[in-house]
């Protein structure tokens, strides 16, 4: 579960550096800036679904 963990923290930070950086670059087009915006929100939803299942726990507790 910890190489699980560590892949998901990995995809967060690679998914919003390049969806950053595509979406930011001065000869991106409108695709390009779509695509980056995506790239980000699916980087988001990583995260969140990352910290989720702690915050369950502790409820629980």
């Amino acid at each position: 579960m910890k190489t699980f963990r560590k892949l998901q923290k990995v995809a967060i930070v690679v998914g919003m550096v390049y969806g950053l950086w595509l979406g930011c670059n001065e000869a991106a087009t409108d695709k390009d800036s779509i695509s980056g915006l995506m790239i980000v929100a699916l980087s988001v939803i990583v995260a969140l679904s990352l910290l989720m299942p702690d915050a369950k726990q502790e409820e629980s507790l």
